[in-house]
C-alpha cells in the first residue's frame, strides 16, 4: 500500500516580509475605501483570503487565466466573453498577472453582467402594470425591510444612483442599463486648446 499523504503538507508559502505586510495593509485600506457602499470590509477581506489562496508564492498577484476557475469554484457561472472582456480590461498587456484591486474590479465587472430577463422581473413585482417606472420610496422601503436588507449606507448609495422624477418615480430599465452595460473607455487623445501665437 502507498504511504498516506498528509493533507495540507505541500510546499509552504514563503512568509510575507514586513514591507509586504505594510504595503498590503495600505492597499486594503484603499480598496475598502474605493468600494465603500458597494462591498463591506468583510466582503473585501473574504475576497482577499480567496486571492491569497491562489497567490501561492505571496508575490501579490494571481494568474488572470485562473479567474474563471476561481469564480466557478465560488459557485458563479461566468460567460467566457465576460472573462475575456475583464481580462483585456484589467490585464491589457496580457501578462497573466492580476493584482488584488484588479481582482476585485474583475469580479464586480463579471457579476454585473446579468441579463434583463433575470433582473427586470424583480422590479416588475413593484410595477404590476409594467409601465417601466416604480416609486422610489416604495422600493427603498422594501429593500431596507424585507429579505436581505440594505443598511443605511447601502440604501443611500442605491438612492443616490436613482434618477427620481417630480412624481417620485424612477425608470428601472434605465437604472438596470446603467449598472449592467459595459463601461466604454474614453479614447485618449490630444486636448484641443487655443493655439499659441
Amino acid at each position: 500500500m502507498p504511504p498516506k499523504k498528509d493533507k495540507g503538507k505541500g510546499p509552504k508559502k514563503p512568509a510575507k516580509t514586513d514591507k509586504q505586510k505594510k504595503a498590503e495593509a495600505e492597499m486594503m485600506r484603499k480598496v475598502i475605501a474605493q468600494y465603500s457602499g458597494v462591498l463591506s470590509s468583510e466582503d473585501i477581506k473574504g475576497m482577499k483570503e480567496i486571492f491569497d489562496t491562489y497567490d501561492t508564492n505571496n508575490v501579490g498577484f494571481i494568474k488572470t487565466s485562473l479567474l474563471g476557475f476561481i469564480l466557478r469554484t465560488l459557485g458563479f457561472n461566468p460567460r467566457e466573453a465576460d472573462l475575456q472582456r475583464v481580462g483585456k480590461e484589467y490585464d491589457p498587456e496580457r501578462t497573466d498577472q492580476l493584482k488584488f484591486p484588479e481582482f476585485v474590479a474583475s469580479i464586480l465587472g463579471i457579476q454585473s453582467t446579468v441579463s434583463d430577463k433575470e433582473i427586470i422581473p424583480a422590479f416588475q413585482v413593484f410595477d404590476p402594470e409594467k409601465r417601466g417606472v416604480i416609486g422610489a420610496d416604495e422600493i427603498l422601503k422594501s429593500l431596507t425591510n424585507v429579505g436581505e436588507m440594505l443598511d443605511e449606507v447601502e440604501a443611500k448609495a442605491f438612492k443616490d444612483n436613482l434618477k427620481i422624477d417630480d412624481l417620485g418615480l424612477f425608470d428601472y430599465t434605465e437604472f438596470f442599463k446603467k449598472f449592467t452595460e459595459p463601461k466604454k473607455k474614453k479614447k485618449k487623445g490630444k486636448k484641443k486648446g487655443k493655439k499659441k501665437k
